[in-house]
């Protein structure tokens, strides 16, 4: 960003304040190095002051000609920007709800709006961009959620449309894409939970008071924690509960998950949420607690 006159003008009294003699190899004669501590007047039209503010011009118009340049070639670069996916997303996450775009653009005009009404309207948090091919045909899947109370939940319908229109102006001419956004996947497991006396009760629950659902906690971090659109695997949570204090050995017996009003289904190893995000069935979740003496 170029500077202000005053600056680089500044910029060049501090240096002649700096340099009484030159070296030799500056093009200067030695009667000219001689008289460089004589450049002492104060005056504002003094010969000297005079090429400063010559030469300080001459630099700010340079400066202001290298941010055009700039502003050109950023706006080149934002043109051939290649479209894949995560491009998508960015465009994705960059949708604020309720506000137009710039006119035959791809973008906003936040001029005026405070950065909390920016933030306000980006609802959309979490996005997945999936290529599928069905019969043949191929098109872009977008997965979508925004957060409530710190909880991934779905985007509601006006929501949906709106951003489907914003889609519909932004991406690609002719990309055929299909907008997910669900609630939360369910998780039920099957777990025995060979605990350490010392510090939980038979239920569960911290002797110390610190936590009644430590395991139940420990799971829900989790799945919180999973990337968005990421694999379960239970090896990994498995993993993620050795490390809960007072929990010797974990081990899932059975894992099951559903989505909508499907069935719940039985989970190998892995799996994918349909929604993007899971969430425990405690209801249908049952723990086995067993003391471990040694």
């Amino acid at each position: 960003m170029a500077r202000t006159l005053n600056d680089i003008q500044q910029s060049i009294l501090d240096k002649k304040t700096e340099v009484v003699e030159l070296s030799v190899l500056e093009v200067l004669t030695t009667n000219e190095q001689n008289t460089l501590s004589n450049l002492t007047s104060t005056s504002k039209v003094a010969i000297w002051r005079l090429w400063v503010y010559i030469v300080a011009f001459a630099i700010l118009t340079l400066e202001k000609l290298f941010d055009i340049y700039k502003i050109e070639v950023d706006q080149r670069i934002a043109k051939n920007e290649i479209h894949n996916f995560l491009w998508y997303r960015k465009k994705a996450l960059e949708f604020q709800y309720g506000h137009p775009l710039v006119p035959e653009s791809d973008y906003y005009d936040n001029t005026g709006l405070e950065i909390s009404e920016i933030v306000q309207s980006k609802i959309i948090k979490h996005v997945a961009v999936i290529r599928k091919i069905i019969n043949g045909h191929g098109f872009l899947e977008l997965k979508l959620a925004k957060e409530v109370s710190d909880e991934l939940v779905p985007l509601e319908a006006p929501e949906i449309e709106a951003f489907k229109a914003y889609m519909f102006l932004v991406a690609d001419a002719g990309t055929y894409i299909q907008y997910v956004s669900l609630p939360h996947d369910d998780l039920k497991i099957v777990l025995d939970i060979h605990y350490d006396p010392l510090i939980l009760w038979q239920d569960g629950s911290r002797k110390d008071g610190m936590d009644n659902t430590p395991v139940i906690t420990a799971i829900n971090d989790f799945l919180y924690t999973l990337e968005f659109n990421g694999e379960l695997i239970l090896t990994k949570l498995t993993d993620y509960l050795q490390e809960v204090e007072g929990v010797k050995i974990p081990k899932i017996r059975e894992a099951f998950s559903k989505y909508g009003s499907f069935d719940y289904s039985f989970i190998d190893e892995t799996y994918i949420a349909r929604a993007g995000y899971m969430r425990l069935d405690t209801d249908n979740t049952i723990i086995n607690y067993i003391p471990r003496e040694l």
